[in-house]
């Protein structure tokens, strides 16, 4: 059960890496979502620690949440393939991007362009995938039955500040945070659903 878990995530983040970055090559007339309001979030650099907490978090918390209820992991993954493909659609619809500061030659600054070297060019920012998920994470939290309380507020805190370090980092803009929400609420709704459709299908297929 575990090991076809895994090959799930594996292809859902696989689907996700794809369409993310192969939408890029289509991206036209590049957009300018950055406000006024942005320059007053300080750029936090040490603060990209919390971003990359995004990769385990979508690799161990479906895991978690399939051991409590499996019907919420339906929800949950539903709900992520309807946000990738809305992103994308959004993304190909109305590319997105700002200027970046630089980082600053110090450790963090050298570690942050590390981390996006060689495979970041800084578009496909609203809505934010990344804030999306970590909205989706932080509601799955708050109703997944079976789910201990500890769990519930340690995951639900590393989604929080995932979606700060978005804009301390200057990774993202409000607009991108702000707009993830609705997108969020779209796509749990369709999970839901979807799940109530196909849950025994899902379950089949991943149990």
């Amino acid at each position: 059960m575990v090991k076809k878990l895994i090959i799930v995530q594996a292809m859902l983040l696989g689907f996700q890496s794809l369409t993310y970055f192969g939408c890029e090559i289509f991206q036209k007339n590049i957009h300018n979502v950055k406000l006024t309001v942005d320059d007053k979030i300080p750029f936090l650099p040490w603060s990209v620690l919390f971003y990359c907490c995004w990769f385990p978090l979508i690799a161990v918390y479906p895991l978690v949440v399939y051991a409590r209820d499996p019907y919420y992991y339906s929800v949950y993954l539903l709900a992520m393939i309807m946000e990738i493909v809305t992103s994308v659609i959004c993304y190909m619809l109305y590319p997105t991007s700002f200027e970046r500061p630089v980082p600053p030659d110090t450790f963090w600054g050298k570690f942050m362009k590390l981390i996006y070297r060689g495979s970041y060019k800084g578009v496909n920012c609203a809505p934010s995938l990344h804030c999306s998920s970590c909205f989706l994470v932080i509601w799955i939290s708050c109703v997944c039955p079976g789910m201990e309380m500890w769990i519930r507020i340690f995951t639900a805190a590393v989604a929080f500040l995932i979606v700060a370090s978005t804009m301390t980092t200057k990774q993202h803009t409000v607009v991108d945070v702000v707009t993830a929400i609705p997108l969020c609420i779209f796509c749990k709704i369709i999970g839901e659903i979807l799940a109530n459709q196909y849950f025994s299908a899902i379950l089949g297929f991943v149990g």
